[in-house]
């Protein structure tokens, strides 16, 4: 509210009079709803921390909860370079014997006979499956690199690849058979010349005695058999069109690189993955003494300043650490060989923080990897347990939720009663204003007057003195 500048009567600075006794009247009130302020604020601001935090720590043990986290699994071949394998979850855990006497290879034939360009007609190829796709030679494409380009063209190409080796007698047609396995054998080329001979790519397969030269002909040079690979695995024979196994094995994809020595062979392993696990619950014990450390410096007092943390002394906070707490050095999976943390390597500080033993840890989860798996995720494993204790805080309904509820409705009470203290102010500046006026006008008056009897007297004293004269 504007204040009138007055005082024309009194000479008082009556503004800034009233100005000092408004500030002084409502100081004391001013300061005790900042302080509040400050303090809700502060208050808001701890909770909201701590929720995030335990948030943090919720997530840190969420893979704890499901058994199928478990399930990762650790393969393992005693020679990568003759065989290499991956695992999915659902493989089954095993050790296996494997030799390999013969890898899968794709057949190649090198031709022999040239070409003589602007020979036309068309060629037609086949394999072991029972595919077949022809190319046509015409005027556009009568050359040796057009026959290629033809080939790597056709789209009903069953996987046959064509380039060309340049030979000391000459440019000659390279085919190699794009897949591996004896399925993908190129059988025949047979031409059908229109103009000139296109029968030096004539093509028929052939077994001989030696399975390594079946194919050569007059034409070509077979160079790579086409083979599937020949293995055993635990004593029994198969064979497989491609390098890479996945059907003998169920959940497991082999790949053959080399063959085995003789007598020799090699160990598949498919183990448990613990390194994924022990990871998760490191972060666990780290998450949860972050946390732990949070609440600490949170609730904490310092006896030389004074100063306290923004949660000392509250009920909420307390109660959720000592749940915590609770849960943590409990009881689980009745009967298993691990039915608790100290099971695990991990011991309580007596600062209330975890600590971790990883070598007994380790040990734990390669000697008794299910009672593991079951002490976090059955129903009422630890994992579980600490989860439904967190969800009754940190839902959307829940204590953390309510408490903010609570301290911004605090806070708006107090931007009522600043409006209120406003109001009261004002109606206390217009009330001081009202009197000092009225105390000025009065102080005017009586000034007034007391000039007019000056000059009466004034005027008294001058007529007496002329009379007496």
């Amino acid at each position: 509210m504007a204040i009138t500048t007055t005082g024309y009567g009194s000479g008082l600075p009556i503004s800034d009079l009233v100005s000092q006794l408004v500030a002084a009247e409502g100081s004391p009130t001013e300061t005790r709803l900042n302080q509040k302020e400050a303090t809700l604020q502060a208050e808001l601001s701890a909770i909201s921390i701590l929720k995030g935090a335990l948030s943090s720590f919720q997530t840190s043990f969420a893979k704890l909860q499901d058994a199928d986290n478990f399930t990762s699994r650790s393969p393992s071949s005693s020679d990568t370079t003759v065989a290499s394998m991956t695992a999915k979850e659902s493989a089954s855990l095993g050790s296996y014997s494997l030799e390999v006497t013969r890898l899968a290879g794709a057949h190649k034939l090198v031709g022999q006979q040239g070409y003589n360009a602007g020979d036309t007609g068309s060629l037609s190829f086949a394999n072991a499956a029972g595919d077949s796709f022809s190319v046509d030679i015409d005027s556009g494409n009568a050359t040796l690199e057009g026959v290629r380009d033809a080939i790597n063209a056709a789209s009903d190409n069953f996987g046959v690849s064509a380039t060309i080796l340049n030979l000391s007698s000459g440019p000659r047609l390279v085919l190699t058979s794009k897949d591996t396995g004896e399925e993908n054998r190129i059988t025949s080329i047979s031409s059908t010349s229109t103009s000139g001979d296109l029968s030096g790519f004539d093509y028929s397969y052939a077994s001989n005695a030696d399975p390594l030269l079946d194919g050569d002909s007059a034409n070509y040079d077979q160079v790579r058999a086409a083979t599937d690979a020949a293995f055993t695995l635990e004593g029994q024979a198969l064979t497989s069109a491609s390098n890479t196994v996945d059907s003998v094995i169920p959940g497991v994809t082999l790949t053959l690189k080399d063959t085995t020595e003789t007598d020799k062979p090699v160990t598949l392993s498919v183990g448990t993955n613990t390194t994924g696990i022990q990871s998760t619950i490191e972060g666990f014990v780290t998450a949860y003494n972050s946390l732990q450390n949070l609440i600490s410096q949170q609730t904490s007092y310092n006896a030389e300043t004074g100063q306290a943390g923004s949660l000392q002394g509250d009920s909420l906070t307390r109660t959720v650490q000592n749940q915590l707490r609770s849960m943590i050095s409990g009881s689980y999976n009745d009967g298993g060989a691990i039915s608790s943390l100290l099971d695990l390597g991990i011991t309580t500080n007596t600062d209330g923080t975890l600590k971790l033993d990883s070598d007994k840890l380790k040990t734990a989860l390669a000697d008794n990897f299910e009672a593991v798996t079951a002490f976090f995720s059955a129903e009422s494993g630890l994992a579980n347990r600490l989860d439904s204790g967190l969800d009754t805080y940190l839902q959307s309904d829940g204590s953390f939720a309510s408490r903010t509820e609570s301290i911004n409705t605090q806070m708006s009470r107090l931007d009522d009663d600043r409006e209120s203290l406003n109001i009261r102010m004002s109606a206390l500046e217009a009330r001081l204003l009202s009197q000092f006026n009225a105390m000025d006008a009065m102080v005017a008056q009586l000034s007034s007057t007391g000039d007019f009897l000056t000059q009466q007297l004034e005027s008294i004293s001058q007529i007496s003195n002329f009379r007496n004269k």
